[in-house]
Formats: C-alpha cells, structure tokens, sequence
C-alpha cells in the first residue's frame, strides 16, 4: 500500500506553479455544482484548444473507433470528449477534497446487490472498469457503500502524484502501485475487493493483441491473474454521468462464468469487447486522449500517432558510448555517421546540438519532419523514434527504425521493376515531394515494393507537384541506373502516365 510524502517535501520554487494549479482545483471544488460544469467546460474548451498533441490524439482515436460517424460527427466527438474531461478533472478535485455525502444522493448503483453478495462468500472480488472521466468518482461512490482498493499509475509530477495519492486513499481502502502486484495480489486472496483497469497500453510485455473498437490493442493479461486468485468474482464496473442532467450512474454486471477462460488471449478479448460496449453507451466520457494504439506488432513503425513529438534526451558523452557498444559502423557523410545498433535499432550522428523545446533548423529534426509528412501519406519511409543530445562534445544522434529491403543501389539494372518503381515516384510527386538529386541508395526495394531509406534532400510541397517541375530529377535520377537507352525510354514513359493518371484520380 502506497503511503504519500508529506507536503512540506516539496516546497522548493519549482514546486510552486504547481502549489498555484492545486490552489485552483482545490477552489474549484467547493464551488456549486453548476459552477463546476460550466468551469470544466471552459477548461476542456481550453485543452482542446491549445492541447495540439492531445487533440491530435484524440483525433486518431475516434477516425479509427468510429469509422461510421462522418466527419463532422467526429469533430464534434472530439469537442465533446475534451468538454467532459474537463469536467471529469474538477470532479476528481471535488471527491478528493469534499465529503461524500453531497454526491451520494446524486448517484443510482445498480447492481449493488450481486457486488454484496459475492464479496460475502469471502473469495474475493476483482472490478474491471476503464478511464472514464467520471474515473475517481467512481471509487468515491463505491468505496462509501462497499469497501474497494484500487491501482494507480505515478504521477510524473511528485508534488501532484502526492496530492492524488492523498486524496485516493481518502476514497478507498487501499491503493497500490501498477507495479505492486503482489500487493494487489494479497488483497484479493484475504478476500478484499480491488479495482482493475486493463484499458491502457503499457507496453508489449506481459500484453496480447486484441481487438478493441476493431483495432489491434495491447492488452495486459494481468486481469486473468488477479481473477485466477482464489477464483475471484469478476465483474464490470462503468460510472457515468447522465448528460443533462446532476445525477451519475454506477452499474456493476458479473463477467461471463467462464472468465478467465485459461487463453490469454480470448480473455483479453472478453474484456475489450465489454468495456467496448461500456465506453459507448457514453463515448465523450472515455479517455480518448490515451495512445491506447501506441503498441503494435511492428513496432513505432506501425503506430498511427505519426505526428506527436519525438522524444529529446540528454546523454553524457560516457552514456552514448554505451549505446554504441556492439553497433557496427556502416557510412560517414558531411560530418553524418550511420551506424547499425546490436539491438537493430539504426543510429544517425550529427553534428550539433538539436534543439529540444523550440524547433532549431538541425538536419535531423528536418529528417524528423519528412518522415513523419511522408508516411502520413502513405509513402514507406524510416520512422524516428528518439533524439539524443551530448552536450559534452556537441553532437547529436537519433535513432531509426528502417523499412524492410535492400538498397537500390546494389540491385542489377536489369532486374528492376521499372513499372513499380515508375508508380512509386509518382506517386512521391504527387504527394507534394521532390528531390532535386535523389540517388539509389535513398530508396529500398522489396519484391516489387519501394521505401524512403534517407529522405534527406527531398522538399515538400504544398499541392502535388507538376510533370514539369519533376521531370529534371527523375530524368537525372534514371541515369544514376544504369539503365539502357531503350530503358529510360520505358521508365521516362510510365512515370508520366502514372503521373497523369494520378493527376485525374
């Protein structure tokens, strides 16, 4: 069981925008309930405003869980979900901060009776819910009726995470750190009830891949242990506030008996599909704002949030020395080494530093940009996964996953595919990219499929890019290979009919 820091640990002046943010939140939470709406209104209003990378988020998330709805349905969607978030964080205040007598008259449980019963036969209760808005006020309803525990994630802000921490284990009786499962673990076998949510992407260890909103989730198996302990009753909680109106709902419905079922895996797909049907009863009320896709089978390379930011670290020169233990050393270009990473990670170093808070014109952020503007357009290309500066000796690296193939370069003229490759410049064209002196080496080849090893040098364009202005660099780019006349010819050719044709699509 977690145990939080005492308040007078953080009172140094890095603490003390913080201690401003608490001091609204805590005013927040006394005001009267209509004041409330209307403050989290305006907060969410705000986050959704200034918020890029969430809304963003946000963005990705309901296109790809809501394919039905049109466009401006999803906009609103999007509105409507940041609005009840805001809400949702002044709630929180509210039941960390108040006594619970006020909400209960406000709140209908239903359900309640089944919870009762099965806590009493003394094996244990185990409640998978999900993050809803309404998320602490729903352990603060329950935990008044019926005793529960809870888990939690840390706070990166230790000020904030010892403020939630207070006010959570005011609401419970117990928490426990996503990281103590043993503890977790002994709660549930002396019969206690704890509280679960199995709806966030943690990563691919310990996760299968299960279909959430019909798309691919990595998804802990940790809710099938916890319910294999002394066959713990399972059940489903979802709190929600009724939209209109001053009342909120808590429903608890028992898990099909044959949960678990053994499978990691069709357990995992028993718990999306029901907290599936849970979240869209009322959609809005979920936490969209999660990279819930974030871990795929393929890695970064395969995630759909191409455009958030890149992480920035900072290494001493003895760190990135480490990282390049075991690396195999491939090229060095202006002051630029490739390298080849043990963990087959690739590994670019500049020199410079990269900017990490205000955008710099450094050749790797602009590399960064390409690639990100590139597969966004469906284009294969390498995909960034972080930055890394070395103060010390003024460099920079980032490292990079590379796309399946073998470079252009080492492919015999002969045997290339001239038609595909044709198809694939123009479609490049007509994405809105050109390369004033593209080489072979910057393309790779499978089967007849091609990727972006090196966008370095390619320019984006606004609109798609005329036969006209494109037509010099792919006629120089044909004669770097070594194609014969009659060749260049054919390829000259099926480029500008696959321009043309794309031109009219």
């Amino acid at each position: 069981m977690q145990k939080p820091p005492p308040f007078s640990n953080f009172l140094h002046p890095g603490y003390w925008p913080t201690w401003l943010g608490l001091a609204l939140l805590s005013l927040a939470a006394w005001m009267p309930y209509r004041l409330q709406l209307q403050l989290g209104s305006i907060l969410g209003y705000l986050t959704w405003l200034f918020g890029r990378e969430r809304r963003y988020i946000t963005e990705i998330n309901i296109a790809r869980c809501f394919p039905e709805l049109d466009s401006q349905a999803r906009a609103q969607l999007v509105k409507d979900t940041f609005r009840e978030n805001g809400i949702g964080l002044i709630e929180t205040a509210s039941c960390w901060l108040k006594p619970v007598d006020w909400y209960l008259k406000h709140v209908n449980f239903i359900g309640l009776e089944q919870l009762n019963a099965a806590r009493a036969e003394g094996r244990g209760v185990l409640l998978l819910g999900a993050h809803y808005s309404t998320l602490d006020l729903g352990g603060f309803f329950l935990n008044a009726v019926h005793p529960v525990a809870a888990t939690y994630r840390p706070h990166n802000n230790p000020l904030f995470d010892a403020f939630m921490l207070r006010g959570r284990l005011s609401n419970c009786t117990a928490i426990f750190d996503r990281f103590d499962i043993r503890g977790a673990y002994k709660h549930l076998k002396q019969g206690h009830t704890l509280w679960y949510a199995p709806d966030q992407d943690y990563g691919p260890k310990h996760a299968v891949y299960a279909p959430f909103f019909g798309q691919q989730a990595a998804t802990i198996n940790a809710a099938s242990r916890f319910a294999n302990i002394n066959h713990s009753a399972v059940f489903l909680i979802r709190q929600h506030r009724i939209t209109g109106s001053t009342r909120y709902e808590i429903e608890l419905s028992p898990f099909p008996p044959a949960f678990p079922t053994g499978s990691d895996l069709d357990d995992a797909v028993i718990i999306n599909r029901t907290i599936e049907q849970a979240v869209r009863r009322h959609p809005a009320q979920y936490l969209w704002m999660h990279k819930r896709f974030k871990t795929q089978p393929g890695g970064k390379p395969e995630s759909p949030y191409i455009h958030i930011k890149t992480p920035n670290h900072r290494l001493t020169t003895t760190q990135f020395q480490q990282m390049l233990e075991g690396a195999t050393r491939l090229t060095e270009k202006d002051g630029v080494t490739d390298y080849l990473l043990a963990d087959g990670l690739y590994l670019k170093k500049f020199p410079g530093q990269i900017g990490k808070r205000f955008y710099q014109r450094h050749q790797a952020k602009n590399l960064d940009y390409l690639s990100k503007a590139m597969r966004a357009k469906s284009i294969p290309c390498i995909t960034v996964d972080n930055f890394f500066r070395i103060p010390a000796s003024r460099q920079s690296a980032m490292t990079y996953f590379m796309p399946a193939g073998e470079s252009l370069a080492v492919r015999n003229a002969a045997e290339l595919p001239l038609e595909a490759l044709a198809q694939f410049l123009a479609m490049l064209t007509h994405s809105g990219f050109t390369c004033l002196e593209l080489e072979p080496q910057q393309l790779l080849i499978k089967d007849e499929t091609f990727a972006i090893a090196d966008p370095t040098g390619f320019r984006e364009h606004t609109g798609p890019v005329t036969l006209a202005m494109a037509n010099d660099s792919v006629t120089r780019f044909c004669g770097k290979l070594d194609l014969d006349h009659q060749d260049i010819k054919r390829f000259l050719s099926g480029y500008k009919t696959a321009a043309l044709q794309l031109a009219h699509s």
